[in-house]
């Protein structure tokens, strides 16, 4: 077999010029595909990458605000039952406030009731022993119901201390013996001249009537009424027996 140099260099040289051709207008445009299809693919992938970061980010806010949601939600259940409770509180105790104000007032009102009722007991009990007295009293002689207290109011006159029986004693003080009934001439000579010997006055000793008096005496000035008759001495028993009970 017989071998051509120049065929085969030739057909080397052919191989070279075809590689070149190959390398500059395949070889480089199907790399460059390949780079640009590889940057397109890794771009794809960066891009998926964030969308599933952003997604996460989303999730993660969307469950943030989901449990920032129900922490309101809770915490305005927890207010409102807080403020229904402090309401349901303020309502009991308002009428726990109302129902002891109306069971005050209600007692109030039967204390004031009975103290209306003793009051009138009280005067009506008065009323019947004035009666009883006046009755009992005109069995008595008229003199009876003068001469048994001139003694007492005399010795209560003396008894008064120095300045109020000067002063009792000026002629310019005006003074009124006042008796239950007209006094008889005699009866008020002696009452006059006792009570002016009593209190060292010289001046005349009007008289007056007062029924209200039932029995005995009473000196009347402006400034002072020194007393010793029935009527007083009810006042003060009734008195007695009202602050007895009270104390009771």
């Amino acid at each position: 077999m017989k071998i051509d140099f120049w065929t085969l260099a030739l057909q080397a040289i052919n191989a070279l010029v075809l590689i070149w051709l190959l390398s500059r207008v395949l070889y480089r445009p199907v790399v460059q595909a390949i780079a640009r299809r590889r940057e397109a693919a890794a771009k794809l992938l960066a891009d998926a990458e964030a969308e599933r970061d952003r997604a996460r980010q989303a999730t993660a806010a969307a469950q943030t605000q989901q449990a920032e949601l129900a922490a309101g939600r809770e915490a305005a259940m927890k207010a409102a039952q807080t403020d229904a409770e402090a309401a349901r509180t303020r309502l009991l105790a308002a009428a726990q406030t109302e129902v002891d104000t109306l069971r005050q007032q209600a007692q109030a009102d039967r204390d004031k009731q009975l103290l209306a009722q003793q009051h009138a007991d009280e005067q009506r009990a008065a009323a019947l022993a004035i009666d009883m007295a006046g009755r009992l009293l005109d069995r008595l002689p008229a003199s009876a119901r003068v001469a048994g207290f001139l003694d007492d109011l005399v010795a209560s006159l003396r008894a008064l201390p120095d300045s109020q029986k000067q002063k009792l004693a000026d002629a310019a003080t005006p003074l009124a013996l006042v008796a239950p009934r007209t006094l008889e001439a005699g009866e008020r000579d002696h009452c006059t001249q006792a009570i002016q010997q009593a209190i060292g006055r010289a001046a005349p000793l009007p008289t007056m009537v007062d029924p209200n008096l039932i029995a005995g005496l009473e000196l009347r000035s402006p400034d002072l009424v020194v007393s010793n008759h029935l009527r007083a001495d009810l006042a003060h028993l009734q008195h007695e027996l009202t602050h007895a009970d009270g104390h009771a």
